[in-house]
């Protein structure tokens, strides 16, 4: 139970974690993280189409999953914030109520949406001086020519929205490519072209947890596939990243405004770009391959910074 207090090993209550998840048992990513968070205090999977808000003039907004008000957590981590079941519009107005009432959310809600959005992670890495290929979005026809042209032929066609290298496709600026092009654009209403990296049918997933990059791996594509994602057969190979590897993807990582990411790097003729920042990643495969446990790492940082927020007075050892 989350109102359940223990001892920490310096004396203080336990921490409460609340983990936001539909899915606790089918996700092995969201039973990591459970398991964590209980080994440090507390953990309870709160499921999302179980969030209510209450609106009331005199006492303001009260929010609560099933039977835990949300005051009853120290943090609230936002692992797999939609469904099942349920209105997501309603889930995602909630979770922005929780950080506007002063509730510690990680990943933020903002953060979550920048990420999943290839345009604004695209705007906020080059403000922030991170390497990143060119791209553009178009939504007329006209604009096709012009903009394979800003990012040269091949470029990659990504949907605007998604992770996981769904719907990529490598796209010439011929005429199979332009046709190509304009149905995607078509079926779509905008198309989002990125400039071509050639790293060889390899690149690098370093995971970020706060201001650290806790594991990196090398992923290769299997034969005849442009992506290199494990769940579609690539395969992973531990890394130790240099000094300028690590920086970027922390500050890939800082630039979205994730506490934790699993951000993707190619090494092209130019250096270290960065391709995505994923917000919801999951870390099956870079647990397995680099025998580390990223749900432990993230559970000491809800801890830090649970520690660190004025509207917590528990400890845990270990979470200064």
């Amino acid at each position: 139970m989350p109102g359940e207090e223990g001892v920490g090993r310096d004396g203080g209550a336990k921490l409460r974690f609340g983990v936001v998840t539909g899915y606790p048992q089918e996700d092995p990513t969201s039973r990591s993280l459970l398991r964590a968070c209980a080994s440090l205090g507390t953990a309870t999977a709160l499921a999302p189409a179980s969030i209510g808000v209450e609106v009331d003039g005199g006492d303001g907004i009260r929010l609560r999953f099933g039977q835990f008000p949300v005051e009853e957590f120290d943090v609230l981590l936002l692992l797999r914030g939609l469904g099942p079941g349920g209105d997501f519009d309603v889930q995602l107005l909630a979770y922005r109520l929780l950080e506007e009432e002063g509730h510690l959310v990680i990943n933020s809600l903002d953060a979550l949406l920048s990420a999943r959005d290839k345009l604004r992670t695209g705007a906020l890495l080059a403000r922030a001086g991170v390497p990143t290929p060119p791209a553009v979005v178009v939504q007329q026809p006209g604009d096709l020519a012009a903009a394979f042209a800003r990012v040269g032929s091949p470029a990659i066609a990504k949907p605007q929205w998604g992770s996981l290298g769904d719907g990529i496709e490598l796209l010439g600026d011929d005429e199979r490519g332009r046709a190509r092009a304009a149905r995607l654009l078509e079926e779509r209403g905008a198309i989002y072209l990125q400039a071509f990296v050639d790293h060889g049918g390899r690149d690098l997933r370093l995971f970020v947890v706060g201001d650290r990059v806790e594991a990196a791996m090398e992923r290769r594509a299997p034969p005849d596939e442009l992506r290199t994602n494990l769940q579609i057969g690539g395969v992973a190979t531990e890394i130790h990243p240099d000094r300028e590897l690590r920086e970027i993807a922390v500050r890939a990582a800082r630039a979205i405004g994730l506490d934790w990411a699993g951000v993707d790097v190619a090494i092209g003729p130019a250096g270290p770009t960065v391709l995505e920042v994923n917000g919801s990643p999951g870390w099956e495969g870079i647990d397995r391959t680099t025998r580390r446990d990223m749900g432990q790492a993230i559970a000491w940082h809800a801890a830090r910074r649970a520690n660190e927020s004025t509207e917590s007075g528990t400890r845990v050892e270990g979470g200064e």
